[in-house]
């Protein structure tokens, strides 16, 4: 029988982190303390005493445990990615700080991305010369037999009966939105337009890459969305709304992902712009009066490639298809 797939990717860190907090009341005990900020403002949870079955029943380990949660919006992600190599790096200090005042004997990181054997002998290394007993990760693999095993911890995930393709945290979006709209809100419709030249783009080849029919293209993006394109471009190049741009980026990244991973949920990729605005709009307080701002948005980050194949795979795609 083939392994489930729990979904973790689609958690947000909030909800990571309780099941984390769950997994490790089950192996280290009641006296687990949840994710808390620490004076470095980074979040840790804590343990003391003698585990329950961890690494096993037999041989527990005992003493001060720290717990960490590194969570990701992707499925594909590995710890043999050089990003999680700098996540870890940046705990060091932290880590030999908290074992110098003797309450960090045992480490224990937990991912949702792969776990890699290579990767672990390098940062086990790294991690065990900064003064701990022991130092473990725990990758996705490992999370889903804890989920396998106990029902309890399982019916807690909040996906579990979520019959959506997938799942994603709006909220930087509805940010975005709300600061795009003050960034308009006193312009004239004219000053609203695109005098940029659209049609200069090969559109036709890239919806057919990305299933985009010629009358939601036409209608919708073409005929409603695209005017406004220009001044969305200005607001997130403008500098004084960098933290927004940043934003916006990681939105578009999570989507994409998300997207790629689930696409043959969909039909038409008119669905999926669809779906995400659903999705989105749900945040009806934070948006009352801009929701009109969701489409251009995601319509805008279809043009500008951060979602939906890119232009330079065309010709590849394009071969591989014709083959």
């Amino acid at each position: 029988m083939l392994p489930r797939d729990y979904r973790l990717h689609e958690l947000n860190e909030d909800e990571f982190e309780k099941l984390v907090v769950r997994i490790c009341v089950r192996w280290l005990g009641d006296g687990v303390s949840p994710f808390a900020k620490g004076k470095d403002g980074g979040r840790d949870g804590k343990f003391h005493g003698t585990a329950n079955s961890f690494p096993s029943k037999s041989s527990p380990f005992s003493g001060h445990f720290v717990l960490q949660s590194k969570h990701i919006g992707a499925p594909d992600k590995s710890c043999s990615d050089s990003d999680f190599a700098t996540l870890l790096r940046k705990e060091h200090p932290k880590i030999k700080r908290l074992n110098g005042e003797g309450i960090c004997d045992h480490y224990l990181v937990f991912t949702n991305r792969k776990y890699s054997g290579g990767a672990d002998e390098k940062y086990m290394k790294d991690l065990m010369a900064l003064g701990v007993t022991s130092a473990n990760i725990i990758g996705v693999e490992r999370l889903h037999l804890a989920l396998d095993d106990d029902a309890n911890i399982r019916d807690t995930l909040p996906n579990r009966f979520d019959a959506s393709p997938f799942r994603f945290d709006a909220d930087d979006l509805v940010e975005v939105i709300g600061a795009l709209s003050a960034f308009t809100k006193d312009e004239p419709d004219s000053a609203f337009q695109s005098a940029f030249d659209f049609g200069k783009l090969k559109m036709p080849v890239k919806n057919k890459l990305n299933g985009v029919s010629d009358e939601y293209y036409q209608q919708v993006i073409v005929g409603q969305s695209m005017p406004h394109f220009e001044r969305v471009g200005q607001f997130l190049q403008n500098p004084r709304n960098q933290e927004f741009a940043a934003l916006y980026h990681d939105a578009a990244d999570e989507l994409k992902q998300k997207i790629i991973a689930k696409r043959t949920q969909f039909g038409a990729f008119d669905d999926i712009f669809l779906f995400m605005y659903e999705q989105i709009q749900q945040k009806k307080d934070a948006l009352k009066g801009k929701r009109r701002l969701i489409t251009i948005l995601l319509h805008y980050m279809y043009f500008n490639c951060d979602i939906g194949i890119k232009q330079q795979d065309e010709g590849k795609d394009l071969a591989h298809a014709d083959a």
